[in-house]
């Protein structure tokens, strides 16, 4: 689960513009595959980046109530009811057949382009997405899931955001903590967009930009924002990488060996099956 977790991450925020539709579709395979269910990996994929949504728009609401900018708790807020109504309609709505058309349709591209680039998910994708589709609304969780779920993910964000703290922490400068919060908010906003690979320039300049207006020198702001690239993205990104070698490495040395074995099967056990005795080679006669 984590192995399959840091590779898709790492799909997604290397390729730009399709990176997440790219990550998804590798992640929904490969959950896929260790669930062998296709209603579990859809279901697995549209809760954490649900939850995950909704957790950001709490924390640019608090950042920005914290830091006394009054329009931005007010976009926080809108925010994360946007994306809460858009989630029930989108469940909703799946259940007419022409919205159900739409939504194949382009979770189809998107999966289509995943496979050409990475190879996965492995199988024929428009029998995926319609299986995927037809079980995703049979999936329940219980409201002490959904309250793991929601705590695991604050968990995750305020981790990110402590690594934040301790690259400034790691230059001597002071932290500026009434507007931390809405800074690191507003960095992985610019990130999201995927206009270069993990928002190169982009993130670091605008986290760069808060801390100064912040009151911090800019070189100091500089410096402590590419420690933090560095720590929680770029080496994020290298290890999920690896572990992406290494899966693809084992997928194929895994279909080798099934081949071999169902090879060796066959001309094992078609003899027997077809009810032909297999022949046996007489002795030569001793002289």
């Amino acid at each position: 689960m984590v192995a399959t977790t840091l590779a898709g991450n790492a799909i997604s925020g290397s390729l730009p513009l399709i990176g997440p539709g790219a990550g998804a579709a590798f992640t929904f395979g490969r959950f896929r595959r260790v669930a062998d269910n296709a209603a579990s990996a859809g279901w697995t994929l549209v809760i954490s980046g649900l939850i995950s949504s909704l957790v950001w728009g709490l924390m640019l609401a608090t950042g920005a109530a914290v830091s006394g900018d009054h329009a931005a708790t007010v976009g926080g807020v809108l925010s994360g009811a946007a994306i809460l109504v858009a989630a029930i309609v989108g469940a909703l709505s799946l259940r007419l057949p022409s919205v159900r058309r739409i939504t194949t349709s382009w979770v189809l591209r998107l999966v289509k382009l995943a496979k050409r680039l990475t190879g996965l998910p492995v199988g024929d994708p428009d029998e995926l997405i319609n299986g995927a589709l037809g079980q995703l609304l049979i999936g329940r969780m219980s409201l002490g899931r959904w309250t793991l779920v929601v705590g695991l993910s604050i968990v995750n964000w305020l981790a990110s955001v402590g690594s934040l703290v301790a690259a400034i922490l790691a230059v001597g400068a002071g932290v500026p903590w009434t507007k931390l919060l809405l800074i690191y908010c507003a960095g992985a906003t610019a990130g999201s967009f995927n206009l270069t690979p993990g928002g190169l320039g982009v993130v670091e300049g605008v986290l760069t930009a808060g801390l100064v207006t912040a009151g911090m020198r800019s070189d100091v702001a500089l410096a402590s924002v590419l420690i933090f690239r560095l720590v929680s993205f770029w080496l994020v990104m290298l290890v999920g990488w690896t572990i992406y070698v290494l899966l693809r490495r084992a997928t194929r040395h895994g279909a080798h060996r099934d081949a071999v074995s169902a090879v060796g099967r066959r001309q094992v056990w078609r003899p027997l099956s077809w009810g032909v005795p297999a022949k046996v080679k007489s002795p030569a006669p001793r002289r």
